[in-house]
């Protein structure tokens, strides 16, 4: 069976390592800081968990009176649940370029600490981190969301190796977003990804690299993709590759 690689803790990331390894399918999951795994939006979120998710598994904890999601009790869930599953290893680290075989295949990534981290298959669920730029005001940080810094090293990697972007906006404000904010980030062109069908429908969020053979994106990274949807996306991408990799 083989391995599997997903960079990127968000909704997307979470889900799809929490499916495969639930699946049996050895998996590490890469994230720059175990205190984020599957952080809202905001501290209160008004959505509904997709059905079959970790998300939804968790969710009545991390309920608040007036029916809203907190993201507090949902990171602390979500990173308890993870942690059980004995064919997930969670790990800190940045992500800086892929890591690539003779063949030209991806095999993993190279980190910013050194140790490069190899896989059967690596999955991309970097959300709005690619290049992102944080407006709230008038100043403007290198961030995928607010208090969370963003690396350029990742994106300029990928772009340096051909791999055509595009730019892409996300304005977060309305109820439980206070103050409103702006995220600028780049998203993978459409023509450079293989959508993923499941019974024949396609799914939103998640795609396969045509050029470059062991490398998928799934979630914000692939384009307008809210969390609801990118946890959906990563839901299907574990059944998918669960099979896949047996």
């Amino acid at each position: 069976m083989r391995s599997v690689l997903v960079v990127g803790g968000g909704a997307a990331g979470c889900e799809l390592a929490w499916g495969l390894a639930r699946h049996g399918v050895a998996t590490t999951l890469l994230t720059t800081s175990l205190d984020t795994l599957y952080a809202l939006p905001a501290d209160s979120w008004p959505s509904r968990p997709p059905a079959a998710t970790l998300w939804s598994e968790v969710a009545p904890e991390a309920r608040d009176a007036a029916g809203l999601q907190r993201a507090g009790p949902l990171r602390r869930a979500a990173k308890r649940e993870l942690e059980r599953l004995a064919d997930l290893r969670v790990v800190q680290s940045n992500a800086i370029a892929l890591a690539r075989g003779d063949a030209g295949e991806v095999v993993g990534v190279r980190t910013w600490e050194g140790p490069p981290v190899r896989a059967g298959l690596t999955v991309l669920a970097v959300g709005s981190f690619l290049g992102a730029r944080l407006t709230l005001g008038p100043a403007v940080e290198i961030a995928g969301r607010l208090s969370e810094m963003a690396y350029d090293d990742l994106r300029d990697d990928l772009r340096d190796a051909g791999l055509r972007l595009r730019r892409h906006t996300v304005t977060l404000g309305g109820e439980g977003v206070a103050p409103p904010y702006a995220v600028e980030h780049d998203v993978v062109d459409e023509d450079e990804l293989e959508p993923l069908r499941v019974a024949g429908r396609v799914v939103v969020g998640a795609g396969r690299a045509r050029r470059w053979s062991g490398l998928w994106f799934v979630g914000a990274c692939t384009g307008d993709v809210g969390i609801e949807a990118a946890a959906a996306a990563g839901r299907d991408l574990a059944a998918h590759l669960a099979t896949a990799t047996a």
